[in-house]
């Protein structure tokens, strides 16, 4: 398929590879991109609100005018939503609509929204094939590729899920320029992820951070398109983070801690804003633990710094988060930045010093 402006990266898993399409305008191919994958004529538009209000219309449009047969399923916005009620739900809508294993469902809308509906298609008539759309900065960069689905259980974030890759993605960037500023800075959350693990997109990101706020689409490309690919490789070698040294765990990055606080903040925080400060609190842990050298640790969070993001905290309590962190076994296993380009994935940190530190970053 040819289309300006459009990038294509291939996911490698041999039968199962897939591509992801990233550029403007894309959403108005899909029906050419689904005819090469020999898509199925009845789908199930898996949306939340907001995206409904802003796109469902056109994409249902589309939709028809290519020859499908569709359903919508429209579900509240927020993390709440990643849940087997949620799931229930869906696959609910899907029997009576009379879905079988030759339908597809297609995930249009954020990262909560891919998620839940690559989980309702890893379960559905024991499984049945998926479509990534994702509308948000934060589903461009990170989530929508990579096929881990999941919902949230009440004692940990992603309890419950399955590796299941969807059938091809569209990054239609356009989308992005109708977020809101909140949604652009949780996509920044991942994107700073990456920055520390590239050396590449460190650099493009500090230089051009500023354009990302300003909805330049074409640098947002650029920056999505190496996310992408650096994932794309770590995927390929450990698609079920199976290396305990390396491999896609490194993507834990920022998460470890990002994970403990969201959970604490009762998901008030978004996800990309609570990777955003497990970023910033364990590059401290980082410096403090003489992993990261003080130039490094400064390039890094001086690039944190220039984001406008200085959420409430207060409540986070130390002890609280402590035993959040280190659970039962009293071990807990961090990846931590050594420099820009290369992380280090550690357990041996003592509790007692890992908690000196939250301590002081809380205060």
């Amino acid at each position: 398929m040819k289309v300006s402006n459009v990038q294509i990266i291939k996911i490698d898993l041999g039968k199962r590879s897939y591509s992801v399409y990233i550029g403007p305008g894309l959403l108005s191919k899909f029906g050419k991109i689904a005819a090469e994958y020999k898509i199925p004529h009845r789908l199930a538009i898996i949306t939340d609100t907001n995206v409904a209000k802003l796109h469902l219309d056109d994409f249902t449009r589309q939709v028809k005018q290519s020859g499908f047969d569709s359903i919508d399923i429209i579900i509240p916005p927020g993390e709440k939503q990643k849940s087997l009620h949620t799931a229930n739900t869906i696959c609910t809508e899907l029997l009576r609509a009379d879905f079988g294993r030759d339908t597809v469902l297609v995930a249009f809308g954020g990262g909560v929204v891919g998620d839940i509906a690559g989980f309702a298609a890893s379960t559905f008539r024991r499984g049945i094939s998926f479509i990534q759309i994702p509308t948000t900065l934060l589903g461009q960069a990170e989530s929508s590729i990579g096929g881990k689905t999941a919902v949230n259980h009440p004692l940990a974030k992603n309890a419950i899920g399955a590796f299941y890759h969807p059938k091809f993605v569209i990054s239609d960037t356009r989308f992005l320029t109708t977020l809101p500023r909140r949604e652009i800075i949780c996509g920044i959350g991942e994107i700073i992820k990456y920055a520390i693990l590239d050396e590449k997109i460190f650099k493009l990101v500090d230089k051009h951070l500023d354009k990302i706020f300003l909805y330049d689409l074409d640098m947002v490309q650029k920056i999505v398109f190496l996310c992408n690919a650096h994932k794309a490789k770590l995927i390929a070698i450990d698609e079920r983070e199976l290396n305990l040294t390396g491999g896609r765990m490194v993507l834990n990055l920022g998460h470890t801690i990002g994970h403990a606080i969201e959970n604490l903040s009762n998901y008030k925080l978004h996800h990309g804003e609570a990777v955003l400060v497990g970023l910033r609190w364990e590059l401290k842990i980082a410096r403090e633990a003489h992993l990261i050298p003080e130039h490094e640790f400064r390039q890094i969070e001086t690039l944190l710094d220039r984001i406008p993001f200085k959420p409430k905290l207060n409540f986070i309590n130390e002890k609280v988060i402590t035993r959040l962190l280190f659970g039962r076994n009293k071990k807990i296993k961090f990846v931590l930045p050594e420099r820009i380009g290369k992380v280090v994935i550690t357990e041996k940190l003592d509790s007692s010093f890992i908690q000196s530190v939250l301590n002081r970053l809380i205060k």
